[in-house]
């Protein structure tokens, strides 16, 4: 009965004089509507150990927790890897793009449920990966899974797909453009506009339905004092940009060399597949230890989880000055041994992280990584005296969309 039920929905529509696949707008909408309370049920568990993590600042024990709690996650994943075998190919996106590419859009449940919770226990548990590639392959299987039920053809079930990556995309970052761009730049490779429409029309609703019930706020708000009097932007320096790009560029291609190498270094130890998230987390656990010894910290490693609030602090330009007015800088070392050491401690860790099998996105990593990037070169710059009238925090958020376009060969997006 299901494969009739596409056909119906043409005949009716053709008969109220509708365009042929009209009912796409429609689908479109409730994968939206879906996906933006799929985004919530995903997002709030994350938030919940981030709150939990800072209450436990200061506590005799977490020493401990910063060593096995990644191993506790990566048992977890190792385990559902076990349970939920697919017939995917590669880890997130990649199973997405095979699925457009090779099997007509369709794609297995198992991916969406093996992903929603495998990320959550690696990202909970402070494996060093994000929230957005995960969304994205459950929002992929969400519209071809309403894609098989209804019966459409494959032209329409890759829409579908594309639909709801969008509106997985745009939920979590707010950011409905973004998930757009993304959805029909890396996964459909496809402008036209009968496929664009209902993209949008996912994208807009699942932002609308997710901020609706958590709030309308920015991921990294950046405030009304970031774009203050007297801090502007000028074509002289274009230069000091273009350094910017090239050391995302070469810092991504690191990173993706990076990924490949641990990928590879995991598979040689013969270990089980279940077994490598395990061994993985033991390895960024002893990592975060001894960062968690060596800074004499009493708070969670900073590249532990997606690393959204170390985000926040980077582009907030009061970490760069110590006083109110933008004018003093605070002292070099500390700002820019710490930026540097974040860049490749998060690069390190998300390839310990993924490599060994762990769920979870490169975005958040991405983004963390060329924060910390723009703002050591940033501060430089200002250091140097070269641009007074500008801010280490606004380098700090272009070295965010330089180096999400370096890893995810996404410029647009």
């Amino acid at each position: 009965m299901k494969r009739l039920l596409t056909p119906y929905l043409r005949k009716v529509g053709l008969r109220l004089g509708f365009e042929r696949d009209w009912y796409l707008y429609i689908v479109a909408a409730i994968i939206g509507v879906l996906m933006g309370l799929a985004a919530v049920g995903f997002i709030l568990p994350l938030r919940g150990t981030e709150h939990f993590g800072e209450m436990l600042r200061g506590s005799q024990y977490l020493w401990l927790i910063v060593l096995l709690g990644p191993a506790a996650g990566g048992l977890i994943t190792g385990i559902l890897i076990t349970v939920f075998k697919h017939d995917g190919v590669g880890p997130g996106v990649t199973s997405v793009i095979y699925a457009v590419q090779r099997r007509k859009g369709k794609i297995s449940w198992r991916i969406g449920v093996r992903k929603w919770l495998a990320s959550t226990a690696t990202i909970a548990s402070g494996g060093s990966a994000g929230a957005e590639g995960p969304i994205v392959t459950i929002g992929a299987v969400v519209g071809s899974n309403i894609a098989k039920l209804l019966g459409t053809g494959s032209q329409h079930t890759g829409t579908l797909l594309g639909c709801g990556a969008a509106a997985g995309l745009a939920s979590v970052f707010n950011a409905p453009i973004a998930g757009i761009f993304f959805v029909m730049e890396i996964l459909l490779r496809d402008f036209s506009l009968k496929t664009f429409t209902p993209i949008v029309i996912a994208a807009v609703v699942s932002s609308a339905t997710t901020q609706g019930i958590l709030g309308d706020a920015a991921l990294f708000e950046v405030g009304d004092g970031f774009f203050r009097d007297g801090l502007a932007f000028s074509v002289t320096q274009i230069p000091t940009y273009l350094i910017l790009g090239l050391a995302c560029g070469l810092l991504g291609t690191l990173f993706v060399r990076s990924l490949d190498g641990s990928e590879r270094l995991f598979a040689a130890t013969k270990l089980p597949m279940y077994a490598r998230p395990l061994a993985g987390g033991l390895l960024l656990g002893v990592l975060g230890l001894a960062v968690f010894w060596l800074t004499s910290s009493d708070a969670m490693p900073k590249f532990y989880g997606n690393g959204y609030p170390m985000i926040q602090s980077i582009i907030d330009p009061s970490s760069y000055f110590s006083d109110a007015d933008g004018t003093v800088l605070k002292d070099a070392s500390p700002i820019l041994f710490g930026l540097a050491g974040l860049a490749l401690i998060k690069l390190l860790a998300t390839s310990i992280t993924v490599g060994s099998g762990g769920a979870g996105g490169l975005f958040a990593p991405s983004l963390l990584i060329g924060a910390a990037t723009g703002g050591c070169i940033g501060y430089t710059v200002h250091y140097l005296g070269w641009f007074p009238n500008t801010s280490p925090a606004y380098f700090a958020l272009v070295g965010m969309a330089a180096m999400v376009a370096a890893t995810t060969h996404a410029p647009l997006t």
